[in-house]
């Protein structure tokens, strides 16, 4: 696995820095994303209207509006809790919960479905809690969508050349803040070591994609140097923060992308020919990486 550090004041598990990332974030983009998220597919096949779903780590909420207006029953938990009042105020009527997701206050089998988006990777001593903790709220059979920040071929290939920032490691471990005094940020996991510790919470992986292409090239060095909390909770660049009011008439509505929009940003590998390039890409370099579980 990649342990990754960043410049920042606040350790990639502090409260204080996501309340300072949901304070500057954009809801209105965010949620408008959501119609063409190349994750959406993933939802509608897993989370069915009626659905209880539990999303661990909501941050700015764009998740649990979009969901619970198509018909799915959201519970959206942060332990950021100015971010869950502030979300609040711009959508009334959610149901929303502060909490940590390596402690549910939840009972034992409450979910069919959990989805917790670039969450689990920030924890340094590791993951593990986290996603015991999942399976224990889960229904048999239940389902659980967890993205983490993908070790790709791209990452592994520039792994050598980022020593400052980045760290091959064996297996998580809270160290603290580096002798440069970097704050640690994040893992990166190869499929197989997350998988593992997936099949080791109890659950099964069933499927697996990688997305978040473009942040993932953005990892190359004559794009610049990047800060990894600009990205949402969900691996994707937050828009330039604006206050906004959310207009949820559309969420319904059919989506009309062109082509490029669909190759680009929806990272559609349904279209003949051109998907085989988005298939290879999402395997290459991507920046995240969603894996399907099931709890047996």
């Amino acid at each position: 696995m990649l342990k990754m550090y960043q410049k920042h004041a606040h350790s990639g598990s502090s409260v204080e820095l996501w309340e300072e990332n949901w304070q500057s974030a954009q809801f209105y983009n965010a949620l408008e994303f959501c119609r063409i998220d190349p994750l959406r597919p993933l939802f509608e096949k897993y989370a069915k209207k009626d659905s209880l779903m539990l999303e661990g780590g909501c941050g700015m909420g764009q998740y649990v509006t979009f969901y619970t207006e198509r018909g799915v029953k959201v519970i959206g938990l942060d332990f950021a809790q100015r971010a869950l009042h502030q979300l609040n105020r711009r959508v009334s009527d959610l149901k929303l919960c502060a909490g940590n997701v390596a402690d549910l206050p939840f009972a034992d089998e409450t979910f069919d479905v959990y989805y917790s988006g670039g969450v689990v990777e920030h924890f340094e001593g590791g993951a593990e809690k986290s996603l015991s903790e999942a399976c224990r709220v889960l229904k048999k059979n239940g389902v659980l969508l967890i993205s983490v920040p993908y070790f790709s071929p791209l990452r592994r290939m520039l792994s050598p050349f980022k020593k400052e920032i980045w760290r091959r490691v064996g297996k998580s471990e809270a160290e603290g803040k580096t002798e440069n005094g970097l704050n640690f940020f994040q893992y990166a996991y190869q499929p197989h070591e997350f998988s593992k510790m997936l099949e080791n919470a109890g659950l099964e992986v069933i499927e697996k994609q990688g997305y978040a292409v473009l942040w993932g090239l953005s990892d190359l060095p004559f794009l610049g140097e990047k800060s990894e909390v600009q990205a949402t909770e969900n691996g994707h660049p937050k828009p330039t923060p604006i206050e906004e009011t959310p207009d949820l008439s559309n969420v319904n509505q059919p989506v009309s992308a062109s082509l490029l929009k669909r190759l680009v940003v929806g990272e559609d590998a349904s279209i003949p020919v051109l998907g085989l390039g988005v298939k290879f890409m999402r395997w290459s370099v991507s920046n995240m990486m969603m894996y399907v579980c099931v709890r047996r």
